[in-house]
């Protein structure tokens, strides 16, 4: 998808005002005007030209005004996109003027003039458990939520952080197989100029989807439409159970504390509470290193019942295994399990008859 052309923002530095930026033509032959309002009802004018290669955008501008008394240069801007779709950087100019900037997509009409936009927001979020999706799964999501915004911009974290508008994201062939973070973004302006937002972030200690805006209706619906299209995605992990609301982590914990005054010597519940420590710091490196919290393929997974459902199943053997080996040392502490060392054999000696 082309880059927004109607901007507004801020410019801060040297000089500081109000920015207004409208571009024309395509993303690699931009054209158009810059306009900033600084303190003082001084307004600059510049004709700025540029490209924009995601999420890079580069403008040079020369003025377009004369005002009596003073001066101004031509115009060098740089700014990069982010994972909200807004544009930060740096600019500069030949009189040495400096300073940076920060610019906000304008996608909807101006502003109503029936009443001001309300200072009243509404947020939902909503936690998931373990994820897993691969590049045409991230793809159909965004797809699902540009169905209601007219731009979805998309970032993963695979060393560095790339973020592109879904079109770009769709055209591009990753070098690497996975990432670690995933966000998709979305905003527009409501009918009374406020921003609806959705926030969709994957990462390794956080899996959660966000809704924001005037309309409460409005922010508690599309949550649930997320949950609903999102819940496909999730893996259960024995670490992160949510029907009861307990994990392996949590029920090794407790039998070890409604266990420990049934030991009778204090060295034996040390040894208990460490051998269930070190059961629970075991088994969530596991998890860890292995069945990691989001698993995000840039490429597309393969198929088949085992790459679906083992990681789950191995979750649980590994949970049963760690809760058979707490059950077995805490039966050996109490005396139930008895093992006995096998006798070691001593070689025979036959008797020699005296002479």
């Amino acid at each position: 998808m082309a880059l927004t052309k109607r901007w507004a923002g801020k410019a801060y530095g040297t000089n500081i005002g109000n920015v207004f930026l409208k571009l024309e033509g395509e993303d690699r032959a931009l054209t158009g005007t810059l306009r900033m309002n600084e303190p003082g009802g001084v307004v600059a004018v510049y004709a700025v030209q540029g490209s924009f290669e995601a999420p890079t955008l580069t403008l040079t501008g020369q003025s377009q005004v004369q005002v009596e008394g003073l001066e101004f240069g031509d115009l060098t801007a740089t700014g990069s996109m982010n994972a909200k779709g807004e544009i930060h950087g740096d600019w500069e100019s030949t009189i040495g003027t400096a300073g940076t900037f920060v610019l906000f997509p304008h996608m909807g009409g101006e502003q109503p003039d029936d009443g001001p936009i309300t200072d009243e927001f509404h947020v939902a979020r909503h936690n998931f458990g373990v994820i897993e999706v691969d590049r045409e799964q991230i793809i159909d999501i965004a797809e699902n939520i540009r169905r209601d915004f007219p731009q979805v911009v998309v970032t993963v974290v695979a060393g560095t952080e790339q973020a592109h508008y879904l079109d770009d994201f769709k055209k591009l062939q990753f070098t690497v197989d996975k990432a670690e973070i995933l966000k998709i973004f979305a905003r527009k302006p409501d009918d009374k100029g406020a921003d609806q937002i959705i926030s969709i972030e994957f990462g390794p200690h956080v899996n959660t989807a966000v809704t924001q805006g005037a309309n409460r209706a409005w922010v508690l619906g599309q949550l649930e439409t997320l949950k609903h299209d999102l819940k496909q995605y999730e893996r259960h992990y024995i670490t992160n159970f949510k029907r009861w609301g307990l994990s392996i982590n949590q029920l090794l914990l407790l039998g070890a504390v409604v266990l420990l005054p049934s030991f009778s010597s204090l060295l034996d519940r040390a040894i208990f509470m460490g051998a269930g420590l070190a059961l629970i710091v075991g088994v969530n490196w596991l998890h860890s290193r292995y069945l990691p919290f989001a698993a995000i393929h840039l490429r597309e997974k393969k198929k088949g019942f085992f790459k679906r459902f083992g990681p789950s199943a191995a979750s649980w053997v590994l949970g049963i295994v760690a809760a058979v080996a707490a059950t077995l040392v805490g039966a050996y502490l109490q005396g139930w399990l008895e093992i006995h060392a096998q006798p070691e054999q001593l070689p025979a000696i036959e008797a020699t008859p005296n002479p």
